[in-house]
């Protein structure tokens, strides 16, 4: 079973790839006007949509949420086809859907640019020149509606799996290829490729439930699922809605559990292995209580490890190709005790987070942390993401490094704050370090004070006295060198002091 998605821009030739393939494997066939038209019936707006995206006016919390719907109608659209069987979709940003399934096959086409003029100049009946003018516009367009929807760059070569160019390759040879590829072990389904898929799939079903539910529709709800277990996530001042959601969700079918849990803002912690009892998790829980923010939880497992890989699959030792979660399949009965060490500490974390009502679901990455930016990316709205312990197998220089450029990477593509665990503590908690510094900090403001109030008619001789008369440039830069120090001394304090009362 796979799934290929083949994306292009206008006159690309990925209608024709899709066609041309359909044909040759027989496969369904299901390209981006069926989901339109699907959305469009079920009263998505799909052409103000595209026109919020294109004209960039102030988007309000409607047309946000309609979004959210539309991104919802397509993703169930394609789980239901997908868990039937090998699915082709074609389409503009295909390849940006269904994040983290290891059997979709991303497929980029190009043409050259002579090409597409010639084809988009015979199908609209329009002159070379206006052709020209025409595709430049909508491929600006295009780029737009793709980043405004999916939250990312529909041409970044990082998210195909292969890329043809058109200009002489034709469409049954690139067919064929396709057919060769989509048979390779790399593509072929695992368990936790399945299982992510139907948790894709509910994920976007509940989103739709809640949508359409007369109590429920127009709060603004973020929704997680992990192994059919829904997380529904609601602000406190949508606090009533909370009663209505499990009645809204009621006989959705794969739901194991339903888990509501209010928050402000949601917190992203990014880490390999969690516990509840370590210092990270203490920090972090103490920030979201203050906050008011649930916390995500999302695991890496390396794509060197052991457990990382399903049986069969080819490793290699850098650590390039797809990896996998070796994940057993426990027929719907859980242990009694959750194993810690079997899933890095996420089922006794999330326990925990439960408890005290700060839980906004969680999930497993694997393979390289190339990874977390294809999860991540457009995944909800963070207000600070955490990167915590990662690359536990490298020595101390190297885990520092890599994980301040996952930070750097993360922090580009979802323009939230991201810290990693050890600025954590310093920069919004209050802690021993940051009582020395207080005091240190507090000392200095009460002597610079001191010394100034005891010796005014010194500093106003300094001023405008004799000295200045006589050397001008000293005094302006004593002033230009005081001024920055004591706002700088004086702004610590009154940061840390407010630190004291949970004012950030």
């Amino acid at each position: 079973m796979a799934i290929v998605m083949i994306s292009s821009m206008y006159q690309g030739g990925g209608d024709e790839l899709a066609l041309a393939l359909s044909r040759k494997t027989g496969w369904p066939l299901i390209d981006r006007e069926k989901l339109l038209e699907k959305a469009r019936q079920s009263g998505i707006r799909v052409g103000r949509l595209e026109m919020s995206a294109i004209k960039k006016p102030r988007v309000s919390d409607k047309l946000a949420r309609e979004k959210q719907l539309f991104v919802a109608l397509e993703t169930a659209a394609l789980c239901e086809k997908a868990r039937e069987g090998d699915l082709i979709y074609s389409g503009r940003a295909g390849h940006l859907l269904l994040p983290g399934v290891s059997h979709r096959l991303r497929v980029g086409l190009t043409v050259p640019h002579h090409v597409r003029i010639e084809r988009t100049a015979r199908a609209l009946r329009l002159t070379p020149e206006r052709a020209e003018t025409y595709l430049l516009q909508l491929d600006e367009d295009t780029d737009r509606w793709i980043h405004y929807v999916h939250g990312g760059d529909g041409r970044d070569p990082d998210h195909f799996d292969v890329f043809f160019n058109l200009e002489s390759l034709g469409l049954s040879n690139a067919a064929g290829i396709l057919c060769e590829m989509a048979e390779l072990p790399d593509f072929q389904p695992t368990p936790a490729s399945r299982r992510l898929l139907g948790d894709h799939s509910l994920a976007a079903r509940a989103k739709l439930r809640l949508a359409r539910d007369e109590n429920t529709q127009g709060a603004d709800l973020q929704v997680q699922v992990s192994d059919g277990v829904i997380t529904v996530t609601y602000p406190p001042q949508q606090s009533r809605i909370s009663q209505y959601i499990p009645a809204a969700l009621e006989g959705l079918p794969d739901c194991r559990e339903i888990q509501c849990t209010m928050a402000e803002t949601n917190i992203l912690w990014v880490q390999e292995r969690f516990a509840p009892v370590s210092g990270n998790f203490t920090q972090i829980l103490r920030l979201a209580q203050r906050w008011g923010a649930a916390v995500e939880l999302m695991r890496l497992i390396p794509a060197g490890d052991s457990a990382a890989a399903e049986d069969g699959e080819a490793k290699s030792a850098d650590g390039f190709g797809r990896k996998d979660c070796r994940i057993d399949y426990d027929g719907g009965v859980e242990d009694d005790i959750p194993e810690g060490p079997a899933d890095g500490g996420l089922a006794r974390t999330e326990e925990k987070l439960v408890e005290m009502g700060r839980f906004g679901g969680r999930q497993t990455v694997c393979g390289g942390h190339d990874k977390i930016l294809e999860r991540v990316q457009g995944n909800g709205h963070y207000s600070l993401v955490v990167i915590g312990d990662m690359f536990l197998s490298k020595g101390q220089s190297t885990r520092t490094r890599r994980t301040r450029e996952l930070a750097m990477s993360i922090r580009d593509r979802l323009k939230a704050p991201v810290i990693t665990g050890d600025e954590l503590k310093a920069r919004f908690l209050f802690g021993k370090r940051q009582a020395i510094t207080l005091a240190g900090f507090l000392a200095l403001v009460i002597l610079i004070y001191a010394l100034v109030f005891t010796h005014q008619q010194s500093v106003l001789n300094f001023i405008s006295g004799p000295i200045h008369q006589h050397i001008r440039w000293i005094t302006s830069a004593a002033v230009v060198a005081f001024i920055p120090l004591i706002a700088y001394v004086y702004g610590t304090v009154t940061g840390l002091a407010l630190k004291i009362i949970n004012v950030d």
